[in-house]
């Protein structure tokens, strides 16, 4: 089979308008080809993506091991027919799990599941209730100076957009305010230097990075803040978050870096890590990807390893270390939501701060789960279609508020 077949039957399949001859002539081609074959065309694909999630550092093979351990497709009632075992067990062992990469990258689409039945995309409601476009959030912030001054970063031109102490504070192309000193011992102030703040905030529906003074890079969520120094003064470098945020820490054995977060200290020389600490939400959630990283609440302080995460209780205060689930901690940055058994109200939460809309509740959903990947970049009807689809749930849109009922 030419690659040309191969991608018009997969795109077939993800519609789910292939024919059942179609159907066993790709699962006989997936389970009878190289593996380096349908690599190299999942990374091609990959490769393609404009709106797609990023899956850095990952491998083709990491991204291909990762099809094939997700559970996802078992049970999928596309196959139920008179052929349905045969196909099945020809589907578990074939490479056939490679083509949910490619619907998820190219098509953009989501499969959700409840009760472990997956579901077929469903059709997406017009959005003729609306008085304009609910849209997917975007590179979105305010920069506050020191001294009040508010910038929009979404507006202004790229370039010099202030002058805040020896920084020169830069905005390109690419949604990133940078902090340039001259030199690069200047960016690290003298012990007696007193600190000048900048607050980077975005709003519901944003999301925007920075590069701190000394080379670190912070990814911040929608609805979050962060407060810190144009230069990092004394023998500690410390900055203020509200809401979530990614952080690639630039390593200084001499000058460990520090997240205040509410009573919580979250301490590191050098790593990678994701907080998520949303006023609304129950936790504190430190999740580490590379390095290790201390996190103290009060007189309690626990270490964690890459892999895992320190979860602390608002309200007991207490901390819990436990094994992470790294791609659902890191979906948000990577440009997709993540729902695994996951209640209404913690999912609707997730919208509200990405489509910028209020949410309200006209019956109880306790009961009611839900699991899957769904794009960032698509439009809320759709995800709400899909809701609808798998679950005993229903949606109105009224402007910007979106309420949910039985």
């Amino acid at each position: 089979m030419n690659q040309a077949k191969l991608v018009r039957l997969l795109q077939d399949y993800f519609d789910n308008t292939i024919s059942k001859t179609d159907l066993i002539e790709l699962l006989r081609h997936l389970n009878a080809s190289e593996t380096d074959d349908i690599a190299d065309l999942v990374k091609e694909e990959m490769l393609k993506l404009q709106d797609g999630p990023e899956f850095n550092g990952l491998r083709k093979y990491d991204v291909l091991q990762r099809i094939k351990s997700d559970p996802r497709l078992v049970n999928d009632p596309f196959f139920s027919s008179d052929e349905g075992p045969k196909i099945l067990k020809l589907y578990q062992k074939s490479w056939l799990k490679v083509a949910v990469a490619i619907l998820m990258m190219s098509a953009g689409l989501g499969l959700f599941m409840m009760n472990g039945k997956t579901k077929m995309p469903a059709t997406p409601v017009a959005q003729t209730q609306l008085s304009r476009p609910i849209v997917p959030g975007c590179n979105k912030a305010t920069l506050t100076l020191s001294t009040g001054k508010i910038i929009q970063l979404d507006t202004v031109n790229n370039g010099l957009i202030a002058n805040a102490g020896k920084a020169r504070v830069l905005k390109n192309n690419k949604a990133q305010l940078i902090y340039e000193h001259p030199s690069v011992s200047s960016s690290l102030a003298a012990d007696n230097h007193v600190p000048v703040y900048n607050i980077l905030s975005t709003p519901k529906g944003g999301v925007f990075q920075v590069i701190l003074s000394d080379g670190t890079k912070v990814w911040l969520n929608s609805a979050s803040s962060l407060k810190f120094p144009t230069e990092f003064s004394g023998n500690e470098r410390r900055v203020t978050l509200t809401g979530e945020a990614y952080f690639e820490v630039a390593k200084n054995k001499d000058k460990p870096f520090f997240v205040d977060v509410n009573s919580v200290d979250v301490r590191v020389l050098g790593t990678h890590f994701n907080i998520a600490a949303y006023q609304d939400d129950n936790d504190i959630t430190t999740t580490l990807l590379e390095g290790a990283v201390q996190v103290k609440n009060n007189n309690q302080l626990s270490v964690i390893k890459p892999g895992e995460q320190a979860v602390v209780d608002n309200n007991t205060n207490v901390i819990k270390v436990k094994p992470a689930n790294i791609e659902r901690a890191m979906a948000w940055k990577n440009g997709y939501f993540i729902f695994c058994d996951e209640d209404v109200r913690s999912i609707m939460k997730k919208i509200s701060r990405w489509y910028n809309v209020e949410v309200e509740y006209r019956a109880e959903f306790a009961n009611i789960r839900f699991g899957g990947t769904f794009y960032r970049t698509k439009s809320i009807d759709e995800l709400l279609s899909y809701l609808e689809e798998v679950g005993k749930i229903h949606f109105k849109i009224e402007g910007r508020r979106i309420i949910v009922m039985k």
